[in-house]
């Protein structure tokens, strides 16, 4: 389970593990849902909603990742479970793959199309997201659209 770090206001680097091996979701219990606050986590582009913080989850012993790609690009990424807001492309590949044993494939704005980040499949048909956390904002007060 992740919870807010409680050292600064909540962002979606924000979160500590709470014992998890597997992919978790946040505590639904934790301050910033106190009131049910969906707190929508849109693209930075145009604003589209695209999860949610309590889809937050850990992954391989953290919610946040830092990867470089092939070409040498540095991305961190956050991991969450559920990302409705985006649509995936491209055939499931393991090449450069970040997770063990996961293959990926691209995840895109549902609505401007700017890449997101990357959904990561297990063989056994499981997955999360993993989008790139500075092409994204949170918005306290607006539901998941």
């Amino acid at each position: 389970m992740l919870v807010p770090c409680g050292s600064h206001v909540p962002d979606l680097r924000c979160f500590k593990p709470g014992g998890a091996d597997e992919p978790e979701r946040a505590s639904r219990d934790s301050p910033q849902d106190e009131a049910g606050d969906e707190r929508s986590v849109r693209c930075r582009a145009c604003g589209y909603a695209i999860t949610s913080a309590r889809h937050a989850v850990e992954v391989e012993g953290g919610h946040v990742h830092t990867f470089f790609n092939p070409a040498g690009i540095l991305f961190e990424i956050g991991c969450f479970d559920q990302a409705p807001g985006c649509v995936v492309s491209g055939v499931p590949t393991s090449e450069f793959a970040w997770f063990r044993g996961m293959s990926w494939r691209y995840a895109s704005c549902g609505a401007c199309g700017r890449h997101l980040g990357w959904q990561f499949l297990a063989p056994a048909g499981t997955g999360f997201f993993g989008l790139i956390l500075d092409r994204l904002t949170e918005d306290p007060a607006s539901p998941l659209t």
